[in-house]
């Protein structure tokens, strides 16, 4: 199933370009963290998801801003049954997973969950905005935000548009994942956004019957 949007429905869900979000005033978040791997399949998203239940399990109000436009995984893995969030006339409420972590992403908002998203990049880069300023989050201690893949619009709003604390790659011990990703470290240098680490994910696998 596809889906894209229609000129009067673009008018109808997203307001200008450059607006201050709504309830971006009422908000009050301590520390947005970025999961960035410049590629795909590295367990990316996992790591965002995982990295939001830890927090949450030492007691910190925590949210996730799925920034996944096109791909987004966060809800599936969250979610045993596919939720809603609610819409007031001044704001998006985001959904609560089981533990209490606050959730808002696009396929939250889409009829069915496997529609496909066609949207080109200042659409995209709207969307991550609202998701950021329109969306009643409250008070967090942290806002984990899932980015997809590449260096480009996603990436590039996220890091100029949101008051980032700083950035967390995600990578595999292959050389090829291991060069991409140094495409995303040199964009967040450039930018003049922090890296707080690397995470190399399935670095190995120990084997049940001989260890």
């Amino acid at each position: 199933h596809l889906t894209e949007m229609e000129t009067e429905e673009r008018k109808r869900f997203f307001a200008s370009h450059d607006r201050k979000g709504s309830v971006e005033h009422l908000n009050h978040i301590d520390r947005v963290i970025a999961v960035m791997s410049g590629k795909g399949g590295v367990g990316k998203s996992s790591v965002a998801a995982l990295l939001a239940i830890a927090l949450r399990g030492q007691g910190k109000q925590v949210g996730i801003l799925d920034a996944d436009i096109t791909g987004p995984s966060i809800p599936k893995m969250l979610f045993p049954v596919r939720l809603q969030p609610g819409v007031t006339p001044g704001a998006i409420l985001p959904v609560e997973s089981s533990m209490g972590t606050k959730v808002i992403s696009i396929n939250l908002l889409l009829p069915h969950e496997d529609d496909a998203v066609i949207w080109r990049g200042p659409l995209i880069s709207t969307a991550i905005k609202q998701f950021w300023g329109d969306v009643l989050w409250g008070d967090l201690d942290y806002l984990i935000v899932d980015l997809p893949p590449g260096t480009s619009d996603a990436s590039l709003t996220v890091m100029q548009s949101l008051p980032l604390e700083g950035i967390l790659l995600v990578t595999l011990p292959q050389a090829l994942a291991g060069m991409v990703v140094k495409k995303a470290a040199q964009m967040a240098r450039k930018v003049g956004t922090p890296i707080l680490g690397v995470i190399e994910n399935m670095s190995y696998f120990i084997c049940p019957d001989s260890g």
